[in-house]
């Protein structure tokens, strides 16, 4: 996502996970920092096993080995680093074609998201950005 400000724009990037009802806390990535090091730092340490713990913890699931893990193509998510880790932590992930984005449903939810950003809001600051698009996240209805 960026923000349009009079010095030029900001991007950065979000990760946030789904499963039925129940959603990730969403992460911030600025656009700069988005390697698969920091990306395995920032995102699959302590947001992706969390969001897994809180499935099993609500009783979707029993344990890591009844969940699979679907990402888009982007280099962060397919670098041997990031596969490395996956495998050493036990995180499945969904083989899938790399042109098929239709397919992975929560493009459906970034499109919403982006569209009530837009139209509810008009940030101007990165901290604006930021929490516009949590309030979104949060007001989006998941259902099972």
């Amino acid at each position: 996502m960026t923000v349009n400000h009079q010095s030029g724009q900001t991007s950065f990037m979000v990760w946030g996970a789904l499963c039925g009802a129940i959603q990730s806390k969403l992460v911030f990535l600025p656009a700069g920092q988005c390697s698969a090091v920091n990306f395995i730092s920032n995102v699959y340490k302590p947001s992706l096993l969390a969001f897994y713990d809180e499935l099993i913890y609500a009783g979707m699931v029993e344990n890591y080995d009844q969940l699979t893990l679907m990402e888009d193509g982007a280099p962060i998510h397919t670098a041997q680093l990031s596969n490395d880790w996956r495998q050493s932590n036990k995180i499945h992930k969904l083989q899938w074609p790399a042109n098929s984005p239709d397919l992975n449903p929560i493009k459906k939810v970034w499109f919403k998201l982006k569209y009530m950003v837009t139209n509810l809001f008009n940030p101007k600051k990165m901290e604006e950005l930021e929490a516009a698009v949590n309030y979104a996240w949060d007001e989006i209805p998941f259902e099972h």
